[in-house]
């Protein structure tokens, strides 16, 4: 009741005071009454990653003060879950809104940023609005709905229970996984998406229970075994393709599982190992130039 007696006393002096000091008095208003720069607050769900890559880090603060710190407020919460969230510009920072304007518009950065997190929590699209006063607010439309996480979750903890060991190594359960996922799962050739062109083959999904996903479902069906089974990793992408980058005793590999699952011209499931977590050295070696990462972005995996 309070709060509501002061805006509206805000309202009526800015009112009866006219365009030359209704700025002053608003952000007065907002910075000494409301004071939402010590009240911002970001929730996290299960799926938030307490981890910090070189590319993105997550923070605490969420006043922008420039274009680094503002990728790293957009990782932080894409990362933390929600759904929605309000944080503000800087005072100082003069190119904010501008900044603002060219990251949501810079559809490869934000696909980029999208890897660093649980596929849970990755995002389809982004929506802003702000205000001239440097209030910006996101709405993020994410990719899996509950029901997908249910039957994903449901399907994935059974196969963990059933082929995961406590005694292997990570290595080993990586592999078992990888294995899993191939001989079960097949590449969506074109003739496939024709046949049924209504179903989305990117997601982790499509491969683990409808049998046939492109390259996002392997790259997400492992990322969520990864999770599951705690092992640091990211997905890795270039301009037409993504994998996995898994961090194991210490060292970055590559996992790619979907050039391990060649297509075979007689439709039967082959499994290989010759992206099994490999340095970038024999990723090199074998120079399939799909494999032709930004290393200033994936800078773990250079």
């Amino acid at each position: 009741m309070t709060a509501l007696i002061i805006s509206c006393v805000v309202i009526s002096i800015c009112y009866y005071l006219g365009d030359r000091y209704q700025d002053e008095i608003y952000m007065y208003y907002r910075e000494h009454i409301l004071k939402v720069k010590e009240n911002i607050k970001l929730e996290k769900n299960q799926y938030y990653k307490n981890r910090n890559y070189k590319y993105v880090q997550n923070t605490d603060d969420f006043i922008v003060k420039n274009k680094k710190h503002l990728l790293n407020i957009f990782y932080t919460v894409v990362n933390s879950g929600v759904e929605k969230f309000t944080f503000y510009c800087d005072d100082s920072y003069a190119t904010c809104i501008e900044d603002v304007n060219a990251l949501m518009n810079n559809k490869e950065t934000l696909s980029h940023v999208n890897n660093f997190v649980h596929p849970y929590n990755s995002f389809d699209n982004v929506s802003i609005s702000y205000d001239e006063y440097g209030e910006i607010k996101l709405v993020i439309n994410k990719v899996y709905s509950q029901n997908d996480i249910a039957l994903i979750d449901a399907k994935v903890d059974k196969i963990i229970k059933n082929r995961i060991k406590s005694n292997m190594t990570n290595k080993q359960k990586i592999e078992v996984i990888h294995n899993y996922i191939i001989n079960h799962g097949k590449y969506a050739t074109d003739s496939i998406r024709k046949k049924n062109s209504e179903k989305p083959y990117s997601k982790a999904n499509s491969i683990l229970i409808d049998g046939y996903g492109l390259c996002g479902a392997y790259a997400d069906a492992m990322a969520i075994f990864l999770e599951k089974m705690g092992i640091d990793n990211y997905k890795i992408a270039s301009e037409s393709h993504i994998w996995n980058l898994v961090k194991v005793n210490n060292k970055w590999l590559h996992l790619d599982l979907t050039w391990d699952d060649p297509i075979m011209s007689d439709g039967s499931n082959k499994l290989e190992k010759l992206f099994l977590l490999i340095d970038n050295k024999e990723l090199k070696k074998l120079n399939v130039e799909k494999h032709n990462y930004n290393k200033n972005i994936y800078i773990e995996a250079a």
